[in-house]
């Protein structure tokens, strides 16, 4: 428990640590209820998958170039700025109602901004890390911040479902506003380092292409953001598509077991990160525990996707969490220890787009491959793209060594 108690001493780390999980508490309010309302007040799919793009694709295009500013300036001061925005953006959407063309026409905009202000503040939250904890404190660090991402967004999308219940769901856009307010007050009081010692460095000029360069050329760097964005891909990105298929094909359309199955992940990533934040592992380079992280991850869901009992499968899906556990927390440490602080900022978000961009595609890749083959081989599709992914690992595993 010293390693925690170490981390939770912290003064700077614990005021991150509240902003960050109001910062996921604020928008599994604001995106769960965005997109209900819209579907209950137009019932019509196809504005929600236009809606849908808007919380990604803007992202994707803007992000990296916003995220420069955290490269640029005091961190502290640019994530307040950022979440002062967020939280205007959404005290604006709770005022406008969602059954005219305009009033949807302008909250599409600001779902948009919203999205590209996702990237920045994502990679800051690492990055703030990085600047407030030592170096011993980072494995730790991260374990906290997982538990209570996943405890965070359950505890969230529970509550929007009871304000669903209340017929109430546009008060998660006022709860979502002040909750993002209250988080740039907070971050605004941490203590950053400034990273330019003068105007000379500060002018240095770090743009996309530079960023993707540093990224090629650092072999390290490059190894793990391969090995770690394949790995969402064909694991996170498929399960969304394959578990609805998993449960009619193998389990009979028990829409009750979807339900269990849906979060049980989470639940063995925060007993995981609970454990892996004691550090008892801390002679094996984290690269390799990343690599065998994988490894066992994909082992486990190839198991679960050829099970056909239920009790096996919770027992799977469960161990399945403990074992990528390692590979969050240990993939965002490797990156904050890697990274130059004086690019890190528009590198993190680069690693961010692209992970977004797979793990987008990968779902579309093994829909596509279903709906041409059959829902029936749905198992040997997900078996093939799982195996691609160990080799990958296996052999950086042999290249670590």
């Amino acid at each position: 428990m010293n390693k925690y108690m170490s981390v939770l001493k912290n003064v700077d780390f614990i005021k991150h640590f509240f902003s960050i999980n109001f910062i996921t508490l604020a928008q599994s309010f604001v995106s769960i209820s965005i997109i209900w309302l819209i579907y209950e007040e137009t019932k019509n799919p196809l504005l929600i998958a236009v809606f849908g793009v808007l919380t990604q694709l803007p992202a994707i295009v803007f992000g990296p170039l916003i995220s420069k500013v955290l490269d640029r300036f005091n961190i502290g001061r640019a994530m307040f700025l950022f979440l002062l925005l967020r939280a205007s953006i959404f005290l604006i959407i709770f005022l406008l109602p969602f059954n005219d063309k305009i009033s949807l026409s302008i909250i599409g905009l600001l779902i948009g901004l919203n999205s590209v202000i996702g990237i920045p503040l994502s990679a800051g939250g690492d990055i703030i890390i990085k600047e407030v904890c030592d170096d011993e404190q980072l494995v730790t660090a991260n374990a906290l911040m997982i538990i209570f991402f996943d405890i965070s967004y359950i505890f969230g999308s529970i509550s929007v479902a009871i304000m669903g219940v209340l017929g109430n769901n546009s008060i998660a856009f006022i709860i979502g506003a002040v909750l993002f307010f209250i988080s740039a007050i907070i971050i605004s009081t941490i203590k950053s380092d400034e990273i330019f010692s003068n105007n000379e460095d500060r002018q240095e000029k770090y743009t996309i292409f530079s960023s993707m360069k540093y990224i090629v050329k650092n072999s390290e760097i490059l190894l793990m953001t391969i090995n770690t964005t394949l790995w969402n891909m064909f694991t996170w990105g498929s399960f969304i598509v394959l578990l609805p298929i998993y449960v009619e094909q193998n389990l009979n359309n028990d829409s009750v077991a979807y339900g269990i199955l849906n979060s049980l992940q989470s639940v063995g990533i925060i007993l995981a990160s609970l454990i892996i934040g004691l550090q008892f592992i801390s002679k094996i380079k984290i690269e390799k525990l990343i690599c065998l992280g994988i490894i066992v991850h994909c082992l486990l869901l190839i198991l679960f996707y050829f099970s056909t009992n239920i009790i096996f499968s919770v027992i799977i899906l469960i161990i399945a969490g403990i074992a990528s556990a390692p590979v969050l927390i240990y993939k965002a440490t490797f990156f904050q220890r890697k990274i130059s602080r004086k690019i890190m900022g528009q590198v993190l978000s680069l690693i961010l787009v692209l992970g977004s961009v797979l793990y987008s595609l990968g779902g579309i890749i093994i829909a596509f491959l279903i709906e041409k083959l059959g829902k029936e081989y749905f198992s040997y599709i997900n078996l093939y793209s799982l195996i691609i992914i160990i080799v990958i690992s296996l052999m950086s595993l042999k290249k670590i060594s």
